[in-house]
């Protein structure tokens, strides 16, 4: 079985850095970038399983990122990481496509890998 790609596209490095530590120590392969155009630019050159998504990031942001993923028919399930907590926020990431949402400071990084887990298990 090859194992499962995952993108974390997150502009705070040590954030990025420790998330991608404990995906790879749970057997996913991860790609980091630390801005929206990256993002982008990886989604388009490689195929994820799953994209973890920060919403504020230089060069373009997580909706825009989204908005971008949709417009260019990426059909990849993605997850929002962000410190945004406003309901309008998660609202507009769940319309852009985003599958699941989670406010950075309220989740572990276990709970981040239990919620990887959630959205690649059915397809497995």
């Amino acid at each position: 079985m090859t194992q499962e790609r995952i993108l974390i596209a997150e502009d705070e490095k040590p954030i990025a850095n420790a998330l991608a530590l404990k995906l790879r120590s749970a057997g996913f392969e991860v790609e980091l970038v630390f801005d929206g155009q990256a993002a982008i630019l990886s989604a388009q050159k490689s195929a994820f399983d799953l994209i973890i998504l920060d919403l504020v990031m230089p060069q373009k942001d997580g909706f825009s990122v989204l908005a971008e993923l949709k417009k260019l028919n990426i059909d990849v399930p993605v997850i929002v990481s962000s410190n945004l907590s406003q309901e309008e926020d998660i609202k507009r990431a769940k319309e852009l496509g985003a599958r699941d949402y989670f406010i950075k400071s309220d989740i572990t990084l276990a709970e981040i890998v239990e919620k990887v887990k959630a959205q690649l298990l059915p397809h497995s």
